[in-house]
């Protein structure tokens, strides 16, 4: 029975697609190529100015499951949106222009959908420097309410789009805020999350994360990414009571603007909007730092000593704090890049 809804269930792709020529056709041949058959592949071309829309026209020439929508440059957030209203799948999905799916990604996903009933099927992702991504062996699964996955969702899920598989209702009332900019992700999949009865968790590595150095988030970084996301998930744990997510939230937001200080010297190549920048970046991560700790100390916030260590690092010494970091990941875990905001 399991077999026949998983073969049965229409899954709608959605690729915002701008300037990718490049990599665009290994992001569509992953997803055509998928052993789950039953799915039509969105193509939302957002006002490209290289050859991707052609591409795009290509492949729906050539196979009936691809549907492609030319529209004025909007981003991303707009261009996902428009693929929500578009799809007709029972479950929606995404992937990005320069990424791609192990063959059995979907059909995977799916069937923890049908195993555990869940809303939400949600693997892990290979962020990595390569061109095929083989579908690893089945893995256990972890099954969660709306309510723990956020309660732990530092810990459990991530905050992007691409790594999971999600049943078109928990999209009803949510959609991306509309801007180009960067991390659109983080604002919708705290909502997602809420809107959704069961997530089912997966460690497999299903997704490629393609490291490409001209995206827009190895390129630079926007202050509604940086904050307004987190402080509307903060917001969200403080209307429901989620107690854990806003303090791990109050943490995670000193932690990202540590995080954008580093890019900002790393990739802003203007000395005056790199001084203006961390001026600007200083000042909030004083400020997150006294509103985590004043928190704490009302009890509307219960972070521990030890994270409460880190903070004190990351506020007043933050040259340890990144070394720490550093430490942490490429020597310890053995991964190549510096990554901010897991001190745990």
């Amino acid at each position: 029975m399991i077999d026949k809804i998983v073969t049965a269930s229409l899954v709608s792709v959605i690729v915002p697609v701008y300037n990718a020529e490049k990599y665009l056709a290994r992001a569509i041949d992953s997803v055509l190529a998928q052993t789950h058959k039953n799915l039509e592949l969105i193509l939302i071309d957002d006002g490209s100015m290289d050859g991707s829309g052609a591409i795009c026209d290509d492949y729906a020439t050539q196979d009936p499951r691809v549907k492609v929508i030319h529209k004025a440059n909007g981003g991303v957030s707009a261009a996902r949106n428009d693929g929500i209203e578009a799809a007709e799948g029972e479950f929606i999905a995404f992937c990005d222009n320069d990424d791609f799916m192990a063959p059995g990604m979907l059909a995977r996903l799916l069937e923890i959908c049908a195993d555990t009933d869940a809303d939400i099927a949600h693997c892990r992702r290979e962020r990595a420097l390569i061109d095929t991504l083989p579908t690893p062996p089945p893995q256990k699964v972890k099954v969660m309410t709306g309510r723990e996955a956020l309660e732990n969702f530092y810990a459990e899920c991530t905050p992007y789009v691409w790594d999971k598989l999600c049943r078109r209702r928990v999209w009803r009332d949510v959609r991306f805020p509309v801007g180009s900019y960067a991390g659109e992700d983080v604002t919708v999949v705290h909502h997602l999350l809420w809107a959704a009865r069961k997530i089912a968790v997966t460690r497999e590595k299903l997704y490629c994360h393609y490291l490409n150095p001209g995206s827009v988030m190895l390129r630079g970084f926007d202050v509604r990414w940086a904050t307004g996301a987190l402080n509307d998930r903060l917001e969200l744990a403080r209307r429901e009571g989620l107690t854990k997510l806003y303090a791990d939230t109050m943490v995670r937001r000193l932690y990202e603007e540590e995080y954008l200080l580093v890019m900002n010297r790393k990739y802003n190549r203007d000395a005056d909007s790199r001084r203006a920048f961390a001026r600007e970046h200083r000042a909030l991560r004083r400020r997150y730092y006294r509103e985590a700790m004043a928190a704490t100390k009302n009890g509307v916030a219960g972070i521990d000593c030890k994270t409460r260590l880190f903070m004190g690092l990351c506020r007043y010494a933050p040259g340890l704090y990144n070394l720490y970091n550093w430490l942490k990941w490429r020597v310890v875990r053995g991964e190549g890049s510096v990554k901010f905001g897991e001190v745990k």
